[in-house]
């Protein structure tokens, strides 16, 4: 029973953790519902490590409806193409979060200042504190910066300006 127990927290907190600089902004992955009745120990232990962790980087944001059933949806999820923040921002700041490349983060976050739509008043000091942080070579500086953006902006960015060009 022990040893179903310790498999089970580690489960929970493998399947709780992001797979690196996603873009996803931080947001914890919603806790797993809870279930009727526990998995026997030998069933979490020949679970394959595919069945334990999220499929994708964006298994881990919040649900969100799918796009591909709106009338007129020209991005968003799949099978339509992505959507041009969001494809702007998986080839510029995700490869530099990834490699931890300062100069390149501070760029790109330099041109994200850029492109705040207007009446997202805190958009551009958000981006530009998330630059100056890369310039100081601050990894949590620039994960804090982009994690108040997404969480002030990203829910009202995608219902209002999803497919605005960039």
């Amino acid at each position: 029973m022990l040893r179903g127990l310790v498999i089970a927290v580690a489960v929970v907190t493998v399947a709780g953790c992001e797979g690196g600089a996603s873009g996803t902004g931080g947001v914890p992955a919603p806790a797993p519902a809870p279930a009727s009745a526990p998995a026997p120990a030998s069933a979490l232990a020949s679970a394959p490590a595919s069945a334990l962790a999220p499929a994708s980087p964006s298994a881990s944001r919040a649900p969100v409806a799918s796009d591909a059933g709106k009338a007129g949806a020209t991005c968003g999820d799949k099978p339509l193409p992505p959507c041009p923040l969001y494809a702007w921002m998986k080839a510029n700041t995700s490869p530099a979060m990834s490699k931890q490349d300062y100069d390149a983060l501070a760029k790109a976050l330099d041109k994200v200042v850029e492109l705040a739509p207007a009446g997202y008043s805190n958009w551009a000091s958000i981006s530009r504190d998330g630059a100056s942080a890369a310039r100081a070579q601050s990894l949590d500086g620039v994960k804090a910066s982009c994690r108040g953006c997404h969480n002030q902006y990203k829910d009202k960015y995608k219902r209002e300006l999803r497919d605005r060009a960039i």
